[in-house]
C-alpha cells in the first residue's frame, strides 16, 4: 500500500474506545506500506484521546499501528504523528517485520500530556527490525515487551522519551517473561528520563519473573538525558514489598558499550542507577561509559551488582 498524503482517524473518543487499534494488520504474510515520496502521513488524531485519559484513566484508548500474527511486512518512509495510545505493536508470533525511515511524533498541545505513547512495543516475534527512525514523545521510545526475541534497532533519535527499555517484565504472578538477542546499536537520546534500561517487577506473591538474556546496548548519545543507564528491579511496588518479596528475575548477558554525551541535573551527579535483582543473578557488564554529569564526576550507583560490572560502583540504587 502506497501512502503519499495523510490519513487522519476520526476524533470520535466514544467510536475508539475499547478498539485494540486504528490500523490492524492480523494474520497477514507479505505486505509493504510505504510512501515514495516522503508524505505519507498517518494521523492518530491523539489529541481528544489524551485529553479524555487525562480525566479518566480508565478510558481504553487503541494503538495507532498493530501488527499480530503476521510476517514478512515492511513499512518504510512514513511519518505517524498523535497515537491515541502506542503508536507500534508487534505480537501474536509475527516474524520478519521491518521498519525502514520512520518517524514518530506525539506532543500534546493541552496541558494534558501524551501518556503512553510508546513508539514500538515489540512483544511475542522474532526479527523485526527498526532503522532509521526518529521518535519525539512522552513515553518508552521503543519497549522490547514479553516474548521478544531477535529484535534489531538501529540508527534512533528518541527525544522526550521514557528511553530504549527492556520491559516492563514479570508482572503477571506465576508467569515468566523472557526477552532474548536483541540489539540496540547507534541512539541519540535527547532529553529522555533514561537512554537506556531493564524494568523489572518484584517476585511472589503478587508477581512472577523474567529471564532476559543476550540484549546489546552500544553506541548511545546522551544529550541531557536523566540516567544513562536504570535497571529497575522494583518496578511498579514500593521499598518496602520488594523487600519481603524482591525480584527472582534472571539477567544474563546484557551488554552496555559506548555511551557519551551528558546527563541532566535531575539526579546529578549519578549518572546510573543499577538496582540489580536481589534475588535473581544480573549478567551485566558496562564498558567505555564516558557520560558525564553537568559537574563534578559521574557516579553510578548500585546494588545487587557482581564485580565484574565494569564500572565503579557506589552504593544507593533503588527502585
Amino acid at each position: 500500500m502506497q501512502i503519499e498524503g495523510t490519513l487522519q482517524a476520526i476524533s470520535d473518543t466514544n467510536y475508539w474506545e475499547g478498539l485494540r487499534a486504528i490500523f490492524l494488520m492480523d494474520g497477514i504474510n507479505g505486505a509493504n506500506i510505504y510512501s515514495n515520496t516522503g508524505k505519507g502521513v498517518i494521523d492518530g488524531n491523539g489529541q481528544a484521546a489524551w485529553d479524555v485519559f487525562a480525566a479518566n484513566s480508565s478510558y481504553r484508548r487503541p494503538t495507532l499501528f498493530y501488527i499480530n500474527n503476521s510476517k514478512n511486512v515492511n513499512v518504510r518512509n512514513l511519518y505517524f504523528k498523535s497515537a491515541p495510545n502506542v503508536f507500534h505493536s508487534v505480537t501474536g508470533g509475527s516474524s520478519n517485520i521491518t521498519y525502514t525511515d520512520i518517524a514518530l511524533y506525539a506532543v500534546s498541545n493541552s496541558s494534558n500530556v501524551a501518556h503512553n505513547t510508546d513508539g514500538w512495543d515489540i512483544g511475542q516475534s522474532t526479527y523485526v527490525s527498526i532503522n532509521h527512525a526518529t521518535v519525539t514523545n512522552d513515553d518508552d521510545c521503543v519497549a522490547f515487551k514479553p516474548g521478544s526475541s531477535f529484535a534489531t534497532v538501529t540508527n534512533i533519535t528518541c527525544t522526550g522519551s521514557h528511553g530504549i527499555s527492556v520491559g516492563s517484565l514479570g508482572s503477571g504472578a506465576g508467569n515468566t517473561d523472557t526477552v532474548q538477542n536483541c540489539f540496540v546499536s547507534g541512539a541519540t537520546m535527547i532529553d529522555s528520563t533514561k537512554a537506556a534500561g531493564l524494568k523489572l517487577y518484584p517476585g511472589p506473591p503478587k508477581h512472577g519473573t523474567a529471564v532476559v538474556t543476550n540484549v546489546t546496548f552500544e553506541n548511545f548519545v546522551l544529550k541531557n538525558t536523566d540516567y544513562a543507564f536504570q535497571v529497575q528491579s522494583c518496578y511498579g511496588e514500593d521499598a518496602s514489598y520488594c523487600s519481603s518479596s524482591p525480584s527472582t528475575a534472571q539477567v544474563k548477558g546484557v551488554v552496555v558499550r559506548n555511551f557519551s554525551g551528558t546527563t541532566s541535573s535531575h539526579y546529578s551527579p549519578n549518572v546510573a542507577n543499577l538496582n540489580c535483582p536481589a534475588a535473581g543473578s544480573c549478567g551485566l557488564t558496562l564498558s567505555n561509559i564516558t557520560v558525564k554529569p553537568p559537574s563534578g564526576s559521574a557516579v553510578f550507583q548500585c546494588a545487587n551488582t557482581p564485580s565484574s560490572i565494569g564500572v565503579p560502583c557506589s552504593a544507593g540504587a533503588s527502585g
